[in-house]
Formats: C-alpha cells, sequence, structure tokens
C-alpha cells in the first residue's frame, strides 16, 4: 500500500490526530491513558506511518483502563468504541473478572460479547527521580536515601542530609526536600511503588512499609507517621510536599529549586543527564540496565498461562548491579474487533500498531523518547502469541472473533 501523508487543520493537529491517505475508509481508532508514553504515542500516530486515524488522550492510567475496561469513550472526550489504552498500572486480577463477566460471557449471552481482554508490554521504562537543588549537579542517592525521603524520615526532610561535595557535586541546602507527587490516578506511581514496596523494609520502622497503588498517597500512608504538625493542611501528606497532574505536570513543577519528584522520561529528564535526574546507588536510567533487568523475568510460555492477561506484565524485582526503578507501560486491547481485521479496519490499525512496535519499526522513536524496547524474549513472546497466524490468541483471529467484538 502507497502511504501519503494528509495535510491536517490546526485543530487536528493540536489533537494528536495523523491521518493516512490509501486508507479513506479506515476506521477512526480512539485510545489514551497513561501519561507517561504519551508524547511517543503521538509522535507515533502524528508522524507515522500507521494504518488509521487515531487520538490519544492522556488522562493517566487508572483512567485509561477505566474507559477500556466500561468502554466509555466520553472519558477521553470522545464517543463510540475504546479501542486501545495505555497503563503503566497492571491490570488487578478483580479487572479481569469483572471484565469478563460482563463483557467476555460467549457469543450466546445477551451480554455484550467484547471477547478476550488482552494486556502487553509496549516498552519498557525507568521511572527517573528528578531534582533541582542549587549547587547539587551529580545527585547520587542510596536505596536507604530514597526509602527515607518517601517515608518522610525525621532525619531525611533537608536536602543537607542527602547530598554532600563528595558524592553529589556540592553540600545540600538546609531547605527542605519539596517531594513532587502525582495527584491522579498514575501508572508512573504504580512503578515507583512497586520498587519502594520491595527494597525498602530494611529501612522503615516495624509494621511501616510501602502500599503498591496507582494512588500516591495510598503509597506512602503506610510508610508515614505524621503529626498534626507535619501535616497541618490534613490532607495526609508532609506540607512541605507538591502534587501535579499528569508527567507534564511532574516536569514544570520541578523546574522550582529545592525539589525531588518522580517522573517518566521527557526531553527534559532523560537518563543520561546526572545534572538533573539522580543516580541510585551510583547507576544512571540507562537502556542496557534497565533491558538487563526485564530480560531476567521469563515471559509466560504455556498456551494456558499466555491466555491469562495477568501474566503479561513482568513482575518487579530489585535488580544486582543496575538501576532500580523501572517497569514497563503497557498496552490493554481486546482481541476481537466490531468488523472484522480486514484492511482499513479499527482491528487492522490495532494489530498494525502493536506489530510495529514489536518487530523494530518503531525502535529509533522509542529511543528518541529515551524509553527501551522489550527484551528480545518478551518480543518473540508477544509475537507468538498475538501476532502469528493460528495462534488462538492473535489479535483478530476468524476463528475465535467471528460475530464478536467490540
Amino acid at each position: 500500500m502507497q502511504f501519503a501523508k494528509v495535510k491536517l487543520s490546526s485543530l487536528a493537529i493540536a489533537a494528536g490526530l495523523m491521518v493516512v491517505a490509501g486508507a479513506a475508509s479506515a476506521q477512526a481508532v480512539t485510545s489514551g491513558g497513561a501519561t507517561l508514553p504519551q508524547q511517543l504515542y503521538t509522535d507515533i500516530f502524528t508522524n507515522g506511518p500507521i494504518q488509521g486515524v487515531w487520538s490519544y488522550n492522556g488522562t493517566g492510567s487508572g483512567t485509561g483502563k477505566t474507559a477500556f475496561l466500561t468502554n466509555n469513550a466520553s472519558l477521553f472526550g470522545k464517543t463510540g468504541t475504546v479501542h486501545i489504552v495505555g497503563s503503566d498500572s497492571a491490570l488487578t486480577s478483580a479487572e479481569v473478572t469483572t471484565y469478563n463477566s460482563a463483557y467476555n460471557t460467549g457469543a450466546s449471552s445477551t451480554v455484550a460479547n467484547y471477547g478476550r481482554l488482552v494486556q502487553i508490554p509496549a516498552v519498557a521504562t525507568p521511572v527517573l527521580l528528578g531534582y533541582k537543588e542549587t549547587g547539587v549537579t551529580a545527585l547520587n542517592l542510596t536505596t536507604e536515601q530514597v526509602c527515607r525521603v518517601y517515608a518522610y524520615d525525621a532525619n531525611f526532610r533537608t536536602w543537607d542530609k542527602v547530598a554532600t561535595v563528595a558524592d553529589d557535586g556540592a553540600n545540600g541546602s538546609t531547605n527542605p526536600i519539596q517531594v513532587v507527587f502525582r495527584t491522579d490516578t498514575s501508572g508512573t506511581t504504580e512503578l515507583l511503588s512497586r520498587f519502594l514496596n520491595a527494597a525498602c523494609g530494611p529501612y522503615l520502622p516495624a509494621g511501616k512499609s510501602f502500599t503498591i497503588s496507582n494512588n500516591f498517597k495510598t503509597v506512602v500512608a503506610s510508610a508515614q507517621s505524621l503529626t498534626a504538625a507535619d501535616d497541618a493542611n490534613g490532607d495526609g501528606l508532609p506540607d512541605a510536599w507538591v502534587g501535579a497532574t499528569g508527567s507534564s505536570g511532574v516536569s514544570s513543577a520541578l523546574a522550582t529549586d529545592h525539589r525531588l519528584g518522580y517522573v517518566s522520561p521527557d526531553p527534559v529528564y532523560t537518563g543520561s543527564s546526572n545534572s538533573n535526574v539522580a543516580r541510585i546507588n551510583t547507576f544512571l536510567p540507562t537502556a542496557a540496565s534497565i533491558q538487563s533487568a526485564i530480560s531476567a523475568i521469563t515471559p509466560p510460555a504455556t498456551a494456558l498461562a499466555r491466555a491469562n492477561p495477568l501474566n503479561w506484565v513482568p513482575a518487579y524485582a530489585v535488580p544486582t548491579g543496575a538501576y532500580p526503578i523501572y517497569g514497563t507501560t503497557n498496552l490493554v486491547l481486546g482481541q476481537c474487533y466490531a468488523g472484522g481485521i480486514g484492511a482499513g479496519t479499527s482491528a487492522a490499525a490495532v494489530k498494525d500498531f502493536v506489530t510495529k512496535l514489536n518487530n523494530g519499526a518503531y525502535d529509533s522513536k522509542i529511543a528518541s523518547h529515551n524509553f527501551v524496547k522489550l527484551p528480545a524474549n518478551w518480543n518473540t513472546a508477544i509475537q507468538q502469541a498475538f501476532l502469528t497466524s493460528g495462534s488462538t490468541l492473535e489479535i483478530g483471529a476468524t476463528s475465535v472473533c467471528a460475530g464478536i467484538g467490540r
């Protein structure tokens, strides 16, 4: 097929749409969700080549999952079908059970039958600890320091407690560390929480722990013991800390002095810049360290294991000799779409997108947005399960999807 770019109106450009000539009959693809990969996906959808007419609305992972699981396009400001969403927050067993009960109940059911729910990793990512503290240009935090800062430990609340000339380029000031956190339900928050939950036990008081959640307040509440003076405004978080919405909101907030926050990779905060991104245990969040950590995790291998969407998000493990805050941003989609998977259909566009993420076509875009291509063992498993003709899990498989689909 020959593709040519169609001139877009300024409104369409602002909305992040992409139109491909030769696919005039293509159905629109509605997507959205996680803000962590939003710039990557918008770049792909805007600058292709990809089949279809796409929109991506960055709402945060929690809203993205809800939009897909309930097929509620209004959460993206749209009407019609939600075809595919991005989420750094993994599906829960309760979400899968509820979805299957409502939407995947057999062709003869009077309940809507959308077919099998699919969750697969799209790209690997670090969660970066961006910072700004006058004079500090090579911040190197230990696991203990990260844990105690987020636990609001009384001995780790000011910059002089974590930054020295010898290790960090300068002594930190006596100003409070203003932790910047996500106020929306966020998969980036959840990725951070997995590290805090797994690594921080030795550095917390007895009975305290971080909770795995996409809600930041939930993550830290179980690790902190705030006094009335710590939380004078009564919001359940230290008064010195600063809330922001979305990855872009955190990135903007980190431009103010004395701040430390967790953020997805972006043009300002990259894995190679220690001047504004902290090392942890001397390690920067390089692509090699993230790929090494994930390749050590075995993807589902049997047909039964692959059929369970919960098995497709690599389980977190604290790595040895590598940057420790990492994970994947995932895609949540359906196996079956109304109208089949012929040329010009939404299903074909979705499968084309997943295929190109997996086969190397988008590698340069993944790298340019400071994300990390999945290791080979995960790409192979995704190809075999969801993109190979004859697989019962193949996106749009006619043997499974005849007469059903969202």
